[in-house]
């Protein structure tokens, strides 16, 4: 009966290392950063890649992001206005934020600045 026990303690383990995060997922990546509509990494999803520098096309969320993972090694700025301008929030290489909230800069993403192109790299 012990045998069982522990067997079926070691499969509950095994099996909650397999479950991972939105963010955690996003993180497998080295050239994006995501954002999430929602905080804690939930709702509609917008994956950017580093292809180059300014990004200005945040698409559908625009001025609605509240979480972001940036599985990147780049670090990159976040900026309030279009043409990167407006405030800005940095996001630290391989960093990710589930509330957006937090520092005030939530539903706020208009552009954004890789700082290194190209990102997959550290």
């Amino acid at each position: 009966m012990k045998k069982l026990a522990a067997a079926g303690i070691a499969l509950v383990t095994s099996f909650s290392m397999l479950t991972v995060s939105p963010a955690e997922a996003a993180m497998a990546s080295r050239n994006l950063i995501t954002f999430w509509e929602h905080d804690d990494y939930q709702g509609a999803r917008k994956d950017i890649t580093c292809s180059t520098q300014q990004r200005d096309d945040l698409g559908a969320l625009e001025n609605q992001a509240s979480s972001m993972a940036n599985a990147s090694y780049s670090g990159v700025d976040l900026y309030s206005g279009d043409n990167l301008t407006g405030v800005r929030y940095y996001a630290a290489p391989r960093s990710n934020d589930g509330d957006f909230t937090n520092n005030g800069f939530d539903n706020t993403v208009e552009s954004l600045w890789f700082r290194k192109v190209p990102c997959d790299v550290g």
